[in-house]
């Protein structure tokens, strides 16, 4: 009897086996399918990118939100790690190389505080990874509404390819040179770098600024990278409105605008020059300019102004805000928000793909600060698009005409050349 039942004890001993380790193997099956790049179930890993030379602020405003989404644990049971800011030093190339280092050894769940303007874009959407920005590459763009992209701009896609219709970005110039000049139609002259990316930022903004009431007598790529002498250029722009000087000159090249702008005002230029270089290091060297500002004056008091000052203070003290810093705290918080949106469904809910459609689907602000963006929308444009003006007195930036929103569109037109 003993023998008889010795095949039967072997066999329940083999299946118990057998079943224990079928267990193992489901079990490690599942592990591994809630096994998510850079959230290991109690912690999400991002990180940066950027021109660190130009951005040094950024990586420091997404620390301040990420370090108040920490202290209040915005959700519960989930902390925010900042890996780093990876320096791309403005080039492609390296751009690529970091990107790949981020996600393939750092393992980061998104990018966020993006400030690079060579973004991989293809490989980001490949790899599945979300990334926060300042849109500064037409990678976060689309001529019409593609939910496939990766990317997300908290002011929305701002440098199309080859767009057919532009945002409002001249409403708030349009009504302070109009207030100077007391002109329906003040002349304008815009310029840009000698690039195809610089053609089409002239041919593209000339269109914008002519639809809201400008009359664009001048609009060129005409910087190239390395300049020699600005004399030329200059005399072209002042004298640009047969032969007279424009209303306005307007530059939306980058570090070249100061040096345009100090040989412009030497030549005797008296009407309003602009550009989008905002920043504290630049008011003397500016002075008399205007600049657009993509969120409220950093120096004006609300109460999303006073938190992020005091975010900064407490991670940097001594830090100032500039628009930097401003881009990666918006950049967090937009990153934030769709986090908050996924994780209402609980842990598992939480992948990139998941944090992808909820930022595609959601319509981001932040009261007193900046926004809102409405995606999908703003892959094509930003929707509405948001802007202040202010002016360099030669000691601070004076808000000229208020931070406001425009949802008006522009066809993008065919007499400018770029």
């Amino acid at each position: 009897m003993a023998r008889r039942r010795t095949p039967v004890s072997v066999c329940c001993i083999v299946a118990l086996v057998l079943g224990v380790l079928v267990s193992i193997s489901v079990a490690g099956t599942a592990g591994a399918a809630r096994s998510v790049r850079g959230f290991d179930g109690t912690t999400i890993t991002v990180a940066g990118i950027g021109n660190l030379a130009q951005s040094s602020g950024t990586p420091v405003g997404v620390k301040a939100r990420i370090q108040e989404f920490n202290d209040s644990q915005e959700i519960k049971g989930i902390k925010l790690a900042y890996a780093e800011f990876a320096d791309d030093k403005g080039d492609p190339a390296t751009a690529l190389s970091e990107t790949r280092r981020l996600v393939t050894q750092d393992q980061v769940f998104a990018i966020v505080g993006d400030a690079s303007a060579n973004n991989p874009g293809d490989y980001l959407k490949q790899q599945h990874v979300p990334y926060f920005g300042w849109a500064f590459d037409n990678t976060y763009c689309s001529n019409t509404i593609d939910k496939t992209i990766y990317g997300f701009g908290f002011n929305g896609c701002l440098v199309p390819d080859n767009p057919k219709v532009m945002p409002d970005i001249g409403f708030a110039l349009y009504s302070y040179v109009k207030k100077q000049t007391g002109k329906q139609h003040p002349t304008m002259a815009l310029f840009s770098g000698d690039t195809q990316t610089g053609k089409n930022t002239a041919k593209n903004q000339a269109s914008a600024f002519q639809g809201v009431g400008f009359d664009v007598v001048y609009a060129k790529g005409i910087l190239p990278q390395t300049v020699g002498d600005y004399t030329p250029f200059v005399q072209d722009l002042v004298h640009a409105d047969n032969g007279k000087a424009p209303d306005v000159i307007t530059c939306a090249a980058t570090i070249d605008c100061i040096a345009m702008y100090q040989l412009i005002k030497a030549n005797g230029f008296t009407g309003t020059f602009s550009s989008a270089l905002y920043s504290d290091f630049l008011i003397k060297s500016m002075a008399g300019s205007t600049a657009f500002i993509f969120t409220e004056n950093l120096t004006a008091k609300t109460p999303a102004l006073d938190k992020l000052r005091a975010s900064v203070q407490a991670i940097k003290p001594g830090a100032a805000v500039d628009s930097g810093t401003a881009a990666g705290y918006t950049a967090a918080d937009m990153f934030i928000s769709a986090l908050k949106t996924i994780a209402k469904k609980g842990k598992a809910n939480i992948t990139p793909e998941n944090l992808q459609a909820a930022a595609m689907n959601q319509t981001w602000k932040m009261p007193g600060l900046a926004g809102p963006t409405k995606y999908p929308q703003s892959v094509v444009a930003p929707t509405p698009y948001c802007l202040g003006l202010v002016l360099s007195d030669g000691t601070a930036w004076n808000t000229v005409e208020p931070f406001a929103c425009s949802a008006k569109r522009f066809p993008v037109l065919n007499k400018f050349q770029g």
